[in-house]
């Protein structure tokens, strides 16, 4: 069994996979921002739900937007478990739906802090464990959207997308060290979390300038997160996550794309086409190194 690492474990995606993986049995490091605060509630019955079920998943405070509070968390994961960090998968997100110019510029830094940023913090404050044993695994939840780039989540689609291409270059790099990076590319799941955790756009005023064709097409954008009868089970990324753990190193695709409907062939086509244009200049680069 396997010592994990899970981001944004309050609700959405984190909580779906912190209670799917402990019930495969690995040990679940669930971290999440104020655990005695507004989280409060959510750690506790993340807590109650472990003990309810004979799992071991321990609640831990960190928030990614933070150097220090990355360093204290790890610090504490890695004595609990002895040094043994076997997977890290970075779920937490924030979610924005708005034009491009309504956002603040502080706006922006807050989604990609969040998105991309503090996820490259704890890649690195888990990699020098994994450097160690030779082996390891790191998961980013980046999005179908990584690939479709929709008006009116710009920058959300923009911090996805960024993530996206990080992973796939630690993917190149880790491999040859025993370490895999894959990502997980979720389609319109209508999550609490995306739905709960948008920021409202700092300055709707300048929507007066736009027709009304584009503001409806918000409405349309917006709706793609909201539960309806037809809406895929959150349950099937959890479900996704917990496969890619179980599948050997080295035998797991890059990405994995779920729950994108009619655009999944067009995704895979574009992750195909992606890998094989990298492995083609990384040959050319560098002939002894595999593609």
């Amino acid at each position: 069994m396997k010592n994990i690492i899970l981001s944004g474990s309050s609700s959405g995606f984190g909580l779906l996979t912190a209670q799917t993986l402990a019930k495969q049995g690995h040990t679940v490091f669930a971290t999440m921002r104020n655990v005695s605060t507004t989280n409060a509630a959510a750690a506790h019955q993340l807590r109650q739900w472990a003990v309810d079920n004979n799992a071991d998943i321990q609640v831990v405070e960190l928030d990614v937007t933070s150097d220090a509070s990355i360093k204290t968390a790890i610090t504490e994961i890695a004595d609990k478990a002895s040094g043994k960090i076997d997977v890290l998968i970075n779920n937490a997100g924030i979610a924005a739906i708005g034009l491009n110019e309504s956002f603040s510029s502080e706006q922006v830094n807050q989604i990609f802090q969040v998105n991309v940023i503090g996820a490259d913090r704890l890649i690195k404050a888990v990699l020098p464990y994994m450097h160690q044993q030779k082996s390891g695994l790191l998961i980013q939840l980046s999005s179908g959207l990584a690939r479709l780039h929709l008006p009116h989540m710009g920058a959300y689609v923009a911090a996805k997308a960024a993530i996206d291409a990080l992973a796939e270059t630690y993917h190149y790099e880790l491999r040859s060290s025993g370490i895999d990076s894959v990502i997980v590319q979720p389609g319109g799941y209508p999550t609490t979390d995306i739905i709960a955790k948008q920021l409202t756009p700092a300055n709707l005023s300048v929507e007066a300038n736009y027709s009304d064709d584009t503001l409806q097409l918000k409405s349309a954008v917006a709706g793609l997160f909201v539960p309806s009868e037809t809406s895929p089970d959150p349950q099937e990324v959890a479900d996704l996550i917990a496969d890619i753990v179980e599948t050997p190193t080295g035998q797991r695709s890059i990405w994995h794309p779920i729950g994108v409907g009619a655009i999944l062939p067009y995704v895979q086509q574009l992750n195909a086409g992606t890998e094989q244009l990298a492995g083609a200049v990384i040959s050319s680069l560098s002939p002894e190194v595999p593609a």
